[in-house]
């Protein structure tokens, strides 16, 4: 079971009091968790009331009061723990528990409106005025009549670089009293990314002429540039449908989202079937930490860490590196031959480069003799044998054949990520003495382990 973040650790991701990692790990499960999403949103809607607004209202103050004195016997029994951490603990153990308790009774009346009415009227979203209304025949101060917008934490979905996913960007956003917040999101969507390239993904001129939602869909009504001014192509269309359904389908009345174009349902968009309702596509999301630009990143991390290893020879260095469940394969030639290759574990190969033990890692090319070498001084001879950290190219999951020894290394390691280190060799021998190092890294619960070591060099 998936745990919840605490008020403690939303607290201080807000105030920017947690390390890089910790932020990043904060963002990631704010992005999956609905539950720790709302509750954040809680925090930040209360920050911006407090900060903004001069009227409190007595009933606001008086549920706070009387919460507090709820939990005086709390305070009661834990008096000798905090004696022992002096003034400062009480006073922030204090304003947090004003903060939670205030925040939910003020927002909770609000929230269990807005869910036991969540499809049949979406305006009932009207979220989180400065304060609960009095009494019917009290008259509000001038502060109250006065506010004319909200703000809300939202989640939109924009392409990453390469157009294979979209992306989620969490963004403050204000919306007038009688906006839909679809609307809003729609019109953040036209504004483009923060990061990715910052470039809208909405087509130039696209008009939102209404919306309405009924029984869980959106229907969306928009102009005719959405349809005029595409630039075309199916993987556009792909990461557009994606990006705007994936972020209205964050609201929780919305589960599907039907485009019309002039208040017309069209057969097709210019390549997409588009006269039916979209669902969200869960599988077209990645974090920022999973897109393919971010994976590519890791993986060239993970290159120089394994060949630096290498060339210190730190076999235990390198065993962390290591699939924990696979071990490693060693071949000596391009063509990966996965039942004669020698594979070594994690545990293995941390005694390894001292070890006598002499391996038969397969056969030399022209002459046939095997080879059979120690890991030490095969290591030399077909890993480390260049100064691979500063090869002439490092490739990233592309394949080129060189030489005259069949390439099955994308066949054999299909679904991994592979780095080819690659000397063009010299003039002098006219370029045939070029060489290659290819590494090989599979995913395992979200870490990126090495599986395979090729070597590659020209072969009679």
């Amino acid at each position: 079971m998936r745990s919840h973040l605490s008020i403690e650790d939303l607290d201080s991701f807000k105030e920017g009091n947690v390390t890089n990692r910790e932020k990043e790990k904060i963002k990631l499960h704010l992005s999956e968790c609905k539950q720790c999403r709302e509750k954040y949103n809680i925090m930040l809607d209360l920050e911006n009331y407090l900060k903004e607004e001069d009227y409190t209202d007595i009933y606001f103050t008086k549920r706070v009061v009387d919460s507090l004195n709820k939990n005086k016997h709390v305070k009661k029994s834990n008096k000798s723990i905090i004696k022992k951490y002096g003034i400062l603990k009480p006073v922030f153990s204090a304003v947090l528990i004003c903060t939670f308790v205030g925040a939910s009774f003020y927002f909770g009346t609000k929230f269990d409106s807005f869910k036991r009415n969540p499809v049949s009227d979406p305006d009932n979203l009207q979220t989180i005025q400065a304060t609960q209304q009095p009494a019917a025949e009290a008259v509000p101060s001038p502060a109250q009549s006065e506010i004319t917008d909200f703000k809300w934490v939202v989640i939109l979905y924009f392409p990453n670089p390469s157009a294979e996913c979209v992306v989620p960007e969490h963004r403050v956003v204000s919306k007038a009293q009688d906006e839909k917040l679809e609307e809003v999101i729609f019109r953040e969507l036209q504004k483009g990314p923060h990061e990715y390239g910052k470039e809208p993904i909405i087509p130039e001129g696209t008009r939102l002429l209404s919306s309405e939602v009924k029984d869980g869909i959106c229907y969306l009504n928009l102009s005719r540039e959405f349809v005029d001014n595409n630039p075309g192509g199916t993987a556009y269309e792909t990461v557009l449908i994606n990006s705007i359904v994936n972020s209205l389908t964050e609201l929780p009345y919305i589960e599907k989202v039907q485009f019309l174009i002039e208040g017309e349902v069209r057969e097709v968009y210019t390549h997409l079937v588009f006269d039916e309702p979209f669902e969200r596509n869960e599988s077209f999301i990645r974090t920022p930490e999973n897109t393919p630009e971010a994976i590519e990143e890791k993986i060239r991390e993970l290159g120089v860490e394994v060949l630096t290893a290498f060339k210190n020879k730190d076999m235990q260095s390198l065993s962390e590196h290591i699939h924990p469940d696979k071990g490693v394969r060693f071949s000596p030639y391009t063509y990966v031959e996965v039942e004669k290759d020698v594979v070594i574990t994690t545990e293995e190969i941390k005694t390894l480069l001292d070890s006598d033990k002499v391996y038969f890692w397969g056969f030399y090319d022209g002459i046939g003799d095997p080879i059979e070498l120690t890991f030490a001084k095969y290591l030399s001879e077909f890993v480390y044998d260049q100064d691979f950290l500063n090869a002439d190219e490092v490739i990233y999951d592309v394949q080129f054949d060189r030489g005259n020894t069949i390439n099955n290394v994308f066949e054999v390691y299909a679904g991994s990520h592979i780095l080819e280190y690659h000397f063009k060799g010299t003039p002098e021998y006219d370029w045939m003495d070029w060489k290659s190092l290819k590494l090989v890294f599979e995913e395992k619960d979200g870490n990126w382990y090495l599986i395979g070591v090729v070597h590659d060099q020209w072969t009679i």
